[in-house]
This record gives C-alpha cells, structure tokens and sequence, in this order.
C-alpha cells in the first residue's frame, strides 16, 4: 500500500522536469488543434495558425527530450504518449 501510494507521487506530471511539463501542455494543444475541423472559414483559419504555433518542431523536441532524459523512466512514459512523427 505504501510503495503504491509512493509510485503514484512519484509519477505525477509536477515531478517531471520543467521543459517536459512545457512540451506536455504544448503538445497537448498541439494534438488539440490538429484534431479539429471547422466549416466556418474564419474558425478554420484560427485552428490552422494554433497547429501551426504549437506543433512545429514539436518532432525534433520530443526527440531532443526523449534523448535528454534517456536514464529517467517517468519522462519516457510520459513522452511515449506522442505520435514522434506528426510534421510531415
């Protein structure tokens, strides 16, 4: 019971090195908006820029990071998550 308790807090997102916590919530925008469609024109417009803003060089960072933080198993968990190719 103890060690579960203490596995579940050691892999919380806040125990992740701050760079991958900012490339989790960039990323998570990132497959937000490349996931949506819209008719409306102006809309449309709007999710293009947002992909565009945070998606590119999402790949070479998430490659970066997985390297970076090779020893660090949460990390690698964490980052196993992402499509490593969605810039194409």
């Amino acid at each position: 019971m103890i060690l579960t308790a203490f596995l579940a807090l050691a892999l919380t997102p806040q125990t992740l090195p701050r760079e991958v916590r900012a490339y989790v919530a960039r990323r998570e925008k990132c497959d937000h908006f490349r996931g949506e469609d819209s008719p409306d024109a102006a809309r449309q417009r709007e999710i293009e820029s947002a992909t565009i803003r945070f998606c590119t060089g999402a790949d070479r960072q998430l490659a970066r990071l997985k390297r970076q933080y090779a020893h660090n198993r949460a990390v690698q968990r964490r980052l196993g998550r992402y499509d490593p190719r969605i810039e194409d």
